[in-house]
């Protein structure tokens, strides 16, 4: 582990202990816990290779511990890198195909893992769904693999998909009702409570999905190409 991670593991109130999962490290709170995985996630991914386990890092009243896995010391952090893998540091619970990750992101990811409905983060550039969490993907009946590298105006009517674009210029939270794909194979009604917000000079759609979606007809329209 790096110096600088043990001289923070060694100030008051925090902990860490070693058991045949891993490294447990104890946080004061949510937010240093989250500094901490921000801050020096690869060396956390370093440590977790080396022992051959996981790094996690938990704090008081914590539903979700954040983990660090073997495979993640394999890739480089890079500002915008984007990964094959899923990368899984909340206990299973949501994933992302985003490497680097800011820590408005970070606690973003958080709390999608401790939401107990679906909730998915899209990038604006791109389109690409970069977050799910377990509920969304359960949802979407999607693997989680194939969820997070998903360019979602595929799954959008054009006209539905333009009036989303201008409504999210205009409004930074609002609920709509409307009709996408869920899946290849299925189109449904969906009522879902849309966030705009920008990290980083990147903006970034939240998607929370406020009832059971109601499967009807795939339109002849539907999957027009990215």
């Amino acid at each position: 582990m790096s110096v600088s991670v043990l001289k923070l593991l060694n100030q008051a109130g925090w902990n860490c202990k070693l058991s045949h999962e891993g490294v447990a490290i104890l946080a004061p709170t949510k937010q240093d816990a989250i500094h901490l995985a921000q801050s020096y996630g690869y060396a956390l991914s370093e440590t977790a290779a080396k022992i051959k386990g996981k790094v996690r890092i938990e704090w008081k009243r914590c539903k979700q511990p954040i983990e660090f896995y073997e495979w993640m010391a394999s890739q480089k952090p890079n500002v915008s890198a984007e990964t094959t893998k899923p990368f899984l540091p909340v206990g299973g619970e949501v994933f992302c195909s985003q490497l680097h990750l800011p820590v408005e992101l970070l606690r973003r990811m958080v709390a999608a893992a401790e939401n107990e409905r679906p909730v998915s983060i899209v990038r604006q550039d791109n389109h690409k769904q970069i977050i799910v969490n377990k509920p969304m993907s359960e949802m979407l009946q999607t693997s989680p693999e194939i969820a997070t590298q998903r360019t979602m105006s595929r799954f959008w009517l054009p006209e539905d998909l333009l009036q989303l674009e201008q409504r999210l210029r205009n409004e930074s939270r609002f609920t709509w009702t409307y009709s996408g794909g869920l899946n290849e194979q299925t189109w449904a009604i969906l009522t879902t409570e849309f966030e705009a917000f920008e990290i980083e000079g990147i903006w970034y759609r939240q998607g929370t999905c406020l009832a059971t979606p109601q499967p009807v007809p795939i339109p002849p329209e539907a999957f027009a190409p990215a």
